[in-house]
């Protein structure tokens, strides 16, 4: 759980910080380490120069006074007092603070502190180092009961183990060891360890401020180009609902052309057969009275049976040609609905020479204009199925209300289940359909002893004038 919350807090951060902070935990160490190992080979180097120096020094001066001891094992009196007075010298009194002339098994044969000459000690890494013929030197920090005299100064000192050699065959003899004063020489070392660290330090700074910068434009880079990325993708996105928002709409356009298609020619058809097809009907119906009058010789009512035959025959060219140029029965445009179903009532007694009952008690005059050529169409029809299957017989239009409004056409035949039998096709089907495209209700039902009641009623909301397209009213 904590090194998922740190991968996560990880994640959040930037580029340039992520950066800062592994620059930190790489570098740090390695500041340190390096700062430390420069230090300790400059102090080792400035502790080498100066005990090759002193050794050199020394050599020249003492060398010379031990070379007894290539012959024997103790030095005299009198190179003892000779060292004695050498030591008191100012050039190496202010240098040299102490010294030992140590034998090779590790006695002292010779000590500033005279207490000390006489004494074995186990050999030191340094004093090997100078039996081999090599200086060394370091800080007198060792714990030796050989130096307790020197730490008794309580300052520092520089403890140089030199080799003594004898005179032309350079064979080591003897071992010097003397203490130089260190106080001097640590402050020039703090001071070089101070100024190495200083320049390490602002190296190691300077080095990561530049990569530091560049990781920076580098990182400034990447969140512009991902911020531009996420506003591209966000745009895309947006275009990518506008482009199924449009193929939505689209695919809605597509079902409503389809639908306004079988709508067009579900009312063409039904406009056709409620209008054409039925004045054809009657046109044909004619023709065959028209032979059985000619045959009687009844040439005046077979005069009169031509003259309606033409009749139904030009009325059903007139509304061949309003539907084929897309105009419904204009001469209902500016009619209350009153009058259209009149005008329905009469054509039909026009065509069929029979006698249609009406009661027509309207109150609404503000019918809309589909509504009315819906009603004209219903009466139309079912007064041409009260023709055709009820002979004429008990034909009667009512139409009643305001809201609602019910029209109703009946007629006294044989009956609803001989009509429903008969009124397969654009008939009754095309009646419903057209009725109930209009918000209305058709209701087919028995009359009283018999005949048939067709029934269209329309609510509130059907005969609500509707807003077209270009925000007129219909």
């Amino acid at each position: 759980m904590r090194l998922t919350r740190l991968s996560a807090q990880w994640e959040r951060l930037r580029l340039a910080q992520r950066f800062f902070l592994v620059a930190t935990v790489v570098l740090l160490p390695g500041i340190l380490a390096i700062g430390s190992w420069v230090n300790g080979r400059i102090a080792k180097a400035v502790e080498v120069n100066t005990a090759n120096a002193a050794a050199l020094y020394m050599e020249g001066v003492v060398g010379p006074l031990v070379q007894e001891l290539s012959v024997r094992t103790n030095l005299s009196r009198e190179t003892i007092e000779r060292l004695d007075e050498v030591l008191q010298q100012p050039a190496i009194r202010d240098r040299v603070v102490s010294m030992k002339i140590w034998r090779l098994d590790g006695t002292i044969v010779y000590s500033t502190f005279k207490e000390m000459v006489g004494k074995s000690f186990p050999p030191s890494n340094l004093f090997k180092q100078a039996t081999q013929g090599e200086v060394g030197a370091h800080f007198n920090d060792d714990d030796h009961e050989e130096d307790r005299f020197e730490r008794a100064m309580g300052k520092p000192l520089l403890e140089i183990y030199a080799p003594v050699r004898a005179g032309t065959s350079r064979r080591v003899i003897a071992v010097a060891e003397f203490y130089a004063s260190g106080e001097t020489l640590q402050a020039e070392l703090t001071r070089t360890a101070r100024w190495s660290w200083l320049v390490v330090a602002l190296v190691t700074g300077l080095m990561v401020f530049a990569l530091s910068g560049i990781v920076y434009r580098g990182s400034r880079t990447i969140d512009i180009q991902r911020s531009q990325l996420q506003d591209q993708i966000v745009e895309l996105k947006d275009l990518l609902q506008q482009n199924s928002e449009l193929q939505l709409r689209l695919r809605h356009s597509s079902e409503d052309i389809a639908d306004v298609n079988e709508r067009t020619l579900q009312r063409i058809g039904g406009d056709l057969h409620d209008g054409p097809a039925q004045l054809l009907s009657y046109a044909m119906l004619r023709v065959n009275k028209l032979g059985e009058r000619i045959e009687a010789g009844d040439f005046m009512q077979a005069s009169k049976d031509l003259k309606r035959m033409r009749l139904a025959v030009e009325d059903s060219l007139r509304e061949i040609r309003n539907i084929s140029s897309g105009l419904t029965l204009p001469e209902l445009q500016d009619v209350p609905l009153d009058r259209s179903i009149e005008l329905a009532i009469r054509t039909h007694e026009e065509h069929t020479t029979t006698v249609v009952a009406r009661e027509i008690d309207l109150a609404l005059d503000t019918t809309p204009h589909p509504i009315k050529i819906c009603i004209y169409r219903f009466v139309q029809e079912g007064l041409a199925n009260a023709y055709w299957h009820a002979g004429g017989e008990g034909q009667k239009v009512t139409a009643q209300g305001g809201v609602p409004l019910v029209v109703s056409v009946s007629d006294a035949g044989p009956g609803i289940n001989a009509m429903s039998a008969s009124s397969s096709g654009l008939g009754l089907t095309g009646m419903r359909a057209r009725i109930e495209a209009h918000g209305g209700l058709l209701r087919v039902e028995k009359g009283g002893c018999n005949g048939t009641v067709l029934t269209a009623s329309f609510c509130q909301n059907a005969l609500r004038p509707r807003e077209n397209n270009h925000g007129s009213t219909q």
